[in-house]
């Protein structure tokens, strides 16, 4: 594995700073590849530093056709679940 990759994790429950290992053996998938097989969305193909749960992705097409959330306020609502408090210290 591949050490010291920092992930940022969109879930529906929480944004989530990870350490990530990818697997380097040679006959392994690209790191965004890798991520989709286990069920996560990178937000770009090379050197993915941001992904996103397909529940995730799911609730926001949800809210986005039934009651017209913009993506960055789907956004803000994620970052209040996960700190109400000081939401302005998640990552953006």
């Amino acid at each position: 594995p591949q050490g010291g990759n920092h992930l940022t994790l969109v879930d529906m429950t929480d944004v989530h700073l990870l350490q990530v290992h990818y697997c380097v053996c040679p006959t392994s998938q690209q790191f965004h590849m890798q991520l989709l097989e286990s069920g996560l969305l990178s937000a770009t193909i090379d050197q993915p530093k941001t992904a996103f749960s397909f529940s995730v992705l799911n609730d926001f097409i949800r809210d986005n056709l039934e009651c017209g959330t913009s993506a960055s306020n789907y956004y803000n609502k994620l970052q209040r679940i996960t700190s109400n408090v000081f939401p302005h210290l998640m990552p953006v």
